[in-house]
């Protein structure tokens, strides 16, 4: 099943000369090795411009450089139905781990006693605190909560001010990606202008911006960390 899925994908990337990496949960990451060459390309010239000591900031010519005038007005932020429709989504980690709580605490409790219930809810949650995986997914939840935060406080919404869809956030070498699904009305084109932005909300020291290869709609944001 999971090689019916990627088939397509894969047959792309085999095309176009691309490395396939096989991440967690059956996912896949794609990566045009073209780019270490170009990126090598431009930080010699760098070097040989200006820099003769070697001392580049790599950090330059790794992303797109965002536009020097940005003319975006400001949006108010939507209050519809659909906008308390994609609240729920954008909270629904915590909206299920508010409803699992009372459905676990609940039995428990009438059957050991509501004070053995509270040391042993405790107990489970600091456990739980204390396993690398979860603090990893706590980290890309808070993430993805500063990145729509930002979409609050910036043009970064549609011209009805509805947000962006962060479809999934999944864990890379270096930091964190971001599938994020623009609904009708945004471009790929506005979040480059905002790399700056994005870069302080998700504290990365890098951030790249990649297109769907073949759904206009889906963009990934690769967060790297410093």
């Amino acid at each position: 099943m999971n090689r019916w899925i990627w088939r397509g994908p894969n047959e792309f990337a085999r095309d176009n000369g691309w490395e396939i990496d096989r991440r967690r949960w059956g996912a896949r990451h794609y990566r045009d090795p073209r780019f270490n060459a170009r990126k090598k390309e431009m930080t010699e010239a760098a070097v040989e411009e200006g820099d003769p000591g070697g001392r580049i900031d790599i950090q330059a010519v790794s992303e797109p450089p965002p536009r020097r005038f940005r003319n975006h007005q400001k949006i108010p932020v939507a209050h519809d139905p659909g906008a308390a429709a994609g609240l729920v989504w954008r909270w629904r980690a915590e909206i299920a781990m508010a409803a699992a709580m009372p459905m676990a605490a609940v039995p428990l409790s009438a059957w050991v006693g509501p004070a053995p219930t509270v040391v042993l809810v405790t107990g489970a949650v600091l456990a739980c605190a204390a396993a690398p995986p979860v603090r990893r997914a706590a980290a890309r939840l808070v993430l993805r909560h500063r990145f729509q935060g930002l979409c609050l406080r910036t043009p970064l919404r549609t011209p009805e001010g509805r947000m962006p869809l962060v479809v999934h956030t999944a864990g890379t070498e270096n930091g964190t990606a971001m599938l994020i699904w623009c609904r009708s009305g945004m471009t790929p084109e506005v979040f480059e202008d905002y790399i700056p932005e994005i870069r302080v909300a998700c504290f990365a020291k890098e951030v790249t911006i990649y297109r769907h290869h073949r759904w206009a709609h889906l963009t990934t944001i690769e967060l790297k960390r410093a």
